[in-house]
């Protein structure tokens, strides 16, 4: 008999904005929610901290793209990992 143990899944949703007196100013993240593991991601995804920073980590390290949402001043994005 086989039996499979459940997987683990890690979310990160990752709420950002862009300063709107600054043409091409860059995204930088307000709020990101972790549940499960962002490993090793957690330094970059502080509020105050660049989004596009972020995103590289987090789909280097396993993780896909689920939404995105961008109203070009601000955005969310959530990403999964299933390990």
């Amino acid at each position: 008999m086989f039996i499979s143990c459940p997987r683990s899944v890690d979310v990160v949703t990752i709420l950002w904005e862009r300063a709107t007196l600054i043409p091409l100013a860059q995204q930088t993240i307000v709020q990101a929610t972790v549940i499960g593991s962002n490993a090793p991601c957690a330094n970059t995804l502080n509020p105050g901290d660049s989004y596009i920073a972020a995103v590289l980590c987090l789909l280097g390290n396993g993780f896909v793209q689920v939404l995105n949402l961008d109203s070009g001043l601000t955005g969310v994005a959530v990403f999964i990992r299933i390990r």
